[in-house]
């Protein structure tokens, strides 16, 4: 550098005073989003800035001391101790092996009831994350690492809150994923409802414990329910996963506000289907989860409804179409001794009766 040009340069802003303040860097192991913190982009641009002698942001001064191939390190480093790093491996193993059921049964309880597994429960998190990803045709995969997700959240040590985000995605894959399982190996095309029932409970445990804690997490699993049940173009499966999700998350004020008044068109979907000698069995499980919708309705203490005195016959198979569509409307009317508390649910709901 020229030091006569260094001599006349001006002077430098005076800089601020030294204050100090204090901040979280991390709640359980999470570091919360505040401006204090630096977020994900910011450290990848900072892992990316040169080290050592020279480094510090200016690549011009780096380059020139002869430190433009500097090894790069991450900041923060998460270190597992070597039992932790075999204990996950072991688990991971024990799960996703085959034909060794106490094995398996045995890695289960652990993950129930072991205390000093924290640190692990993102390793898990993403453990999961990659299985449903990358096994949607195997349901023997999914069911297995759904059931990874309901031991940790049964474990009272650990705290999940943190992770619930990250671990609802993948639920909700196995609840509404277009398709899953490969009907050739599995049995037929229907063995995939089994494992939407199991994701459906599961999520509703989830939403049941952490929605106290997160306002959002129960709209937006019933606003994404609801975006699969009204897309016709998606097949049965998702529809039933997605009706089941609405009724098990919304209960009966979602039945209420979110089912209910989309019926009436979803009929010719429903209508199609039972048609479609190829779909029917499918779409039968598509009215049962709908008739387990309705009868959560009829379960609610209704205030000011009829009990007795419905039309019969086709007047109510008729008055029962205009809410439902005619398909529901035949299941209820024709079902032994008539479902009264199902036809007084449904035209309370609709102000007819």
């Amino acid at each position: 550098m020229d030091f006569e040009k260094l001599i006349n340069a001006p002077l430098p802003k005076i800089p601020r005073e030294m204050s100090f303040t204090a901040h979280w860097l991390a709640v359980e192991g999470v570091q919360p989003s505040i401006p204090q913190n630096p977020t994900q982009a910011d450290q990848r641009n900072q892992e990316l800035l040169p080290k050592g002698p020279g480094g510090g942001g200016n690549q011009t001064l780096a380059a020139a001391s002869g430190a433009d191939n500097v090894a790069v390190k991450p900041l923060i480093k998460h270190v597992l101790s070597r039992e932790l790093q075999i204990y996950f491996e072991r688990i991971c193993s024990a799960i996703m092996s085959e034909g060794n059921d106490d094995y398996r049964s045995t890695a289960f309880q652990s993950l129930r009831t072991d205390p000093g597994i924290h640190q692990l429960v993102p390793y898990f998190v993403q453990f999961v994350a990659d299985k449903v990803t990358n096994n949607l045709k195997s349901l023997p995969a999914l069911t297995q690492s759904l059931s990874l997700v309901a031991a940790l959240i049964d474990n009272p040590s650990l705290y999940l809150a943190p992770y619930i985000p990250a671990l609802v995605p993948s639920v909700l894959t196995c609840l509404i994923g277009k398709h899953l399982g490969t009907p050739a190996n599995d049995g037929g095309p229907t063995t995939h409802f089994a494992l939407r029932d199991y994701a459906a409970s599961l999520l509703s445990s989830i939403a049941r414990k952490h929605g106290a804690s997160s306002s959002t997490l129960k709209p937006r699993i019933a606003r994404s329910c609801l975006k699969h049940f009204l897309d016709s173009h998606k097949p049965f499966g998702t529809h039933y996963g997605a009706i089941l999700g609405l009724t098990l998350i919304a209960d009966a004020d979602g039945v209420r506000a979110l089912i209910l008044p989309n019926l009436k068109a979803y009929d010719a979907v429903l209508s199609e289907g039972l048609r479609d000698e190829n779909r029917r069995e499918q779409a039968e499980h598509v009215v049962k989860a709908l008739m387990r919708a309705l009868n959560v309705l009829a379960r609610e203490p209704r205030a000011g409804g009829k009990s007795n005195g419905f039309p019969e016959g086709e007047a109510l198979r008729e008055r029962l179409g205009e809410v439902v569509g005619e398909v529901l409307a035949d299941r209820i009317a024709s079902a032994d001794g008539g479902e009264q508390g199902v036809v007084g649910a449904v035209l309370d709901s609709e102000g007819l009766a």
